[in-house]
């Protein structure tokens, strides 16, 4: 697939988080049983057991509405966060979150792309990406950028869907995603969206032990790597060498 091809469904798939952005929301607490709370919560909690606690700026790839970006700025009292999104009706949402938790001091949003962000190098002590990286069209391009952007020994944490190792709830797990597709096609009244992302996390080649050696080969050392739920989701932590 050539470089004009991937731009076009680049602006395919950010017109699409566009269309869905006022449902986003909605659509993965039902999808998810609102469980997505629980797993935003338990990678913060993680991230900040071992982060340093003071002065840090953070990154919150592909931040969406927000959610992340506003749990990393509870959770860390002192530090700065920016949050970087592809959609501007997704950041709208997430500018008006962000006002309503009184965080506009804290947290800044803007709009771009994870293959070119807009800072220099050694900007940033944490990056986070929330159920995000699997919708990075140039994700080695990408993967370059966050390590060239955050400090040495800086921190990336990845929280992102994968594949249970049980099989019968591989069987389950697998089932259940065809009916994600019609959940988000009836609520959003998008067909093209919720056949996508359930494709995006059917055929998401990097998990588990294949997500290890995609982050070493990127040059990240993994600090801690945790499956929640069965394995369907799991937290990477891992830091610049």
């Amino acid at each position: 697939m050539n470089k004009d091809s991937l731009s076009s469904k680049e602006e395919k798939l950010k017109n699409m988080f566009d269309h869905i952005s006022q449902k986003y929301d909605l659509i993965n607490h039902i999808l998810s049983f609102g469980i997505d709370f629980i797993w935003r919560r338990k990678a913060i909690h993680l991230l900040y057991k071992f982060s340093e606690k003071k002065n840090l700026k953070i990154l919150d790839l592909a931040t969406g509405t927000g959610d992340l970006a506003i749990l990393v700025a509870h959770k860390f009292k002192h530090a700065s966060i920016t949050g970087l999104d592809p959609s501007d009706k997704m950041l709208k949402i997430a500018e008006k979150k962000i006002k309503k938790n009184f965080l506009e001091k804290k947290i800044q949003t803007i709009q771009g792309y994870s293959q070119d962000i807009p800072f220099q190098n050694d900007t940033f002590d944490i990056v986070t990406i929330a159920f995000g990286i699997r919708n990075f069209q140039y994700i080695h391009s990408s993967m370059k950028e966050i390590y060239r952007i955050l400090k040495t020994s800086g921190i990336l944490m990845i929280l992102e869907f994968s594949t249970p190792s049980n099989y019968w709830i591989k069987k389950i797990y697998y089932f259940y995603l065809h009916f994600v597709k019609k959940i988000g096609n009836f609520i959003s009244k998008n067909h093209f969206a919720y056949n996508y992302l359930r494709k995006s996390i059917f055929y998401f080649p990097y998990y588990n032990q294949k997500m290890n050696k995609f982050l070493k080969y990127h040059k990240f050392d993994p600090i801690h790597i945790q499956k929640l739920t069965f394995g369907i989701v799991s937290i990477y932590l891992v830091k610049k060498k």
